[in-house]
């Protein structure tokens, strides 16, 4: 083999270091994509640790909430009266507080495992005050009921205010036995 000139080596020099930089630039490339990925997860494992410490700070009041809830369970459902007496008890809490109904119409009842939700669209008009007072009275311990959502608008006297109200209460749908 012959030895190589002056401008061969140049040129051999230039490629063997065009060559060392590509390979270069493709392994920076690999490993920032391999340090993105690695911070990225991470990041997600101090973001579950966090939440797995916080449910363990949090577990003696979820288990005094279920041995309350196992103590206290709900009423059971049944098909042919518990929607009236729904009805009849938000009748009876809305006149309670002083407040008109505007409307009303119960809603699809619906039904998940060992649970029903009887619900009900209610419009009430009343002093925010009362209004406030109705929807505190409603979400007591014990009573399972949920205000699922609400939209509060002033009347149009101009004087009082108008609650458009989505309630929700939890009955169970069987025996007692099955009830967790």
């Amino acid at each position: 083999m012959r030895p190589l000139n002056r401008n061969e080596r140049l040129m051999a020099a230039t490629l063997g270091a065009l060559v060392f930089l590509f390979v270069n630039l493709a392994g920076m490339r690999w490993i920032a994509d391999r340090m993105r990925d690695t911070h990225a997860e991470i990041s997600r494992m101090e973001i579950e640790s966090a939440a797995a410490r916080t449910m363990l700070k949090e577990r003696p009041h979820w288990l005094a909430r279920q041995d309350w809830v196992a103590k206290h369970p709900p009423e059971i459902y049944d098909e042919k009266t518990s929607r009236s007496k729904y009805v009849q008890e938000i009748q009876a809490s809305v006149q309670a507080q002083n407040l008109k109904i505007e409307s009303q119409q119960p809603l699809e009842t619906e039904r998940d495992g060992r649970l029903a939700l009887v619900g009900m669209e209610v419009t009430v008009e009343g002093r925010l005050e009362a209004i406030v007072r109705w929807l505190d009275a409603l979400q007591q311990p014990g009573k399972y009921e949920a205000v699922r959502s609400f939209s509060l608008r002033q009347a149009d006297d101009g004087n009082t205010m108008e609650a458009t109200v989505r309630l929700g209460k939890v009955l169970r749908s069987g025996d007692l036995a099955s009830y967790p």
